[in-house]
């Protein structure tokens, strides 16, 4: 229970008495039990307390009370402005303003909107489907979840700007937004993530990479790699003794995350190949398969990203689904943004679900190593998000498509995946901010589903704001 999100369920009604919205007489208390049971069924993560607000004393003992949890819900039992008002006001606390219809419906137009205009943490939901409420509710669970996660971040030690050198600073400068050095810093990046997301970076160095694989049984490396061998459509570049060492890193960085308890690592690899025993290219394909989060080339934004994405796509469909960080590219003939890695899961709705075929392949820029070419799954709507919290405030992208094709090339990075989408209109919206934090301007995470709405619900609850680069045309020189 200490892991739940703990959540203030605030009723607010007018006295049964009182002539109002629903009706005089109506039996609140009944109607109040049957959904307080309905939510404990079916949010199990989530732990309450309920009270229930009538007046604006109501209201003000509510708001001395909310800083003891997590979250708050104003479930709308009956018309009784003005104390859901003070409450959205002075709580500050994320929250859900849900009306149940006929019953505070002119409280919620009063407030809903008001509480959009004051750009205030309130996510809300006006519905006769129960679900929807609770699945709204279930988000305070993801963000509960990430202040309680812990990441790896492994670069070289000491390094502090670890993804920018001068040349690239002096080429595009620090940025609209952000700009400040600050935004090149691995430690004012850890600071941030802390203050935002809750989340814990651990940062270690190549030294320990070494030290794990040496510790990773060879015996246990070579079944793996066979399995590997033996599940995929073919094997092309890489010799057998190559794929084992790829196992021993996976079972290296396994034991790191479960040593430190995380539940994400990113390495900075991309650069720095030669300095790890092999390439984690297949560590985090199978990483990711297996419900962890694995993020290549140190990229904390869409480590922290493609963290939350699991979160969600767990606590709303029962299964973690894991992201595809990757580098997309434009091809405005075909419609299609082509998603490239060297690295993606097999199993793209989660562990339990459906593996799809890959290749075994090299790295595809270097030649060397051992690399995943997936073939991810067609005709499924994909989201690409990735949340940019050097901002200030900081900014989450979003962007969809259909998956339509598995490209086949030589150039790039092994895994391409095509996706129909408004390719023209989301590149011309691409690098909203201006300035360049490699890789994660470039970077995208895809995941299966469509998880629009419910990215922007949470978006709204971590106070982040939202640019939907596929529905508006950015104008230069406009802010959100």
């Amino acid at each position: 229970m200490k892991d739940h999100a703990r959540i203030l369920f605030v009723f607010s009604h007018r006295p049964r008495d009182v002539i109002s919205w629903p009706r005089m007489g109506y039996d609140y208390d009944s109607r109040k039990r049957e959904i307080l049971q309905t939510f404990r069924e079916l949010c199990p993560t989530l732990s309450f307390k309920a009270v229930t607000v009538c007046n604006v004393k109501d209201a003000e003992e509510v708001i001395q009370r909310s800083n003891e949890y997590d979250g708050v819900v104003v479930y709308l039992l009956g018309s009784t402005c003005p104390a859901p008002l003070l409450i959205i006001e002075r709580c500050r606390k994320p929250m859900l303003l849900f009306d149940e219809p006929y019953c505070g419906s002119g409280t919620f137009a009063l407030a809903y909107g008001w509480s959009r205009t004051k750009r205030l943490p309130v996510v809300g939901i006006a519905s006769s489907n129960f679900r929807d409420f609770i699945d709204k509710a279930k988000l305070f669970s993801v963000i509960k979840k990430l202040k309680n996660a812990k990441t790896i971040l492994i670069t070289p030690k000491g390094e502090k700007e670890y993804v920018v050198d001068e040349r690239s600073k002096l080429l595009y400068g620090s940025g609209r937004y952000g700009g400040s050095e600050k935004t090149y810093d691995i430690e004012a990046q850890i600071e941030r993530i802390k203050e935002l997301f809750g989340v814990e970076v651990i940062k270690l160095s190549y030294d320990d990479i070494k030290r794990y694989f040496e510790k990773a049984s060879e015996k246990e490396a070579e079944i793996i790699a066979d399995k590997w061998i033996k599940n995929a459509l073919r094997v092309i570049e890489p010799p057998r003794n190559e794929i084992v060492k790829s196992a021993k890193m996976y079972l290296g960085l396994k034991m790191i995350i479960k040593d430190y308890e995380a539940e994400a690592i990113t390495i900075d690899c991309y650069r720095r190949f030669y300095e790890m025993p092999a390439y984690p290219c297949m560590a985090f394909f199978q990483l990711n398969n297996e419900g962890a989060t694995a993020v290549c080339e140190a990229d904390l934004s869409s480590t922290i990203t493609q963290l939350i994405l699991r979160y969600l796509t767990e606590e709303l469909t029962g299964e973690p689904r894991p992201g595809f960080v990757n580098d997309p590219v434009a091809d405005f003939s075909k419609n299609w943004v082509i998603y490239c890695h060297c690295t993606a899961p097999s199993k793209v709705f989660g562990p339990n679900g459906p593996a799809n075929p890959y290749i075994i392949r090299s790295h595809a820029e270097s030649g060397n190593g051992v690399a995943v070419q997936s073939l991810m799954p067609l005709n499924e709507v994909v989201t690409a998000v990735q949340i940019h919290f050097m901002r200030e405030p900081p900014l989450m992208v979003i962007h969809r498509g259909k998956a339509v094709c598995n490209v086949d090339a030589e150039e790039g990075c092994r895994t391409k995946l095509a996706v129909e989408a408004d390719a023209k209109r989301i590149f011309s919206n691409w690098n909203k901010m201006g300035g360049w934090i490699a890789p994660a301007h470039w970077h995208r995470v895809i995941v299966y589903g469509d998880w629009r709405e419910q990215l922007k619900d949470l978006a709204t609850l971590l106070k982040i704001e939202v640019f939907e680069e596929d529905n508006t045309c950015f104008k230069q020189g406009e802010l959100l």
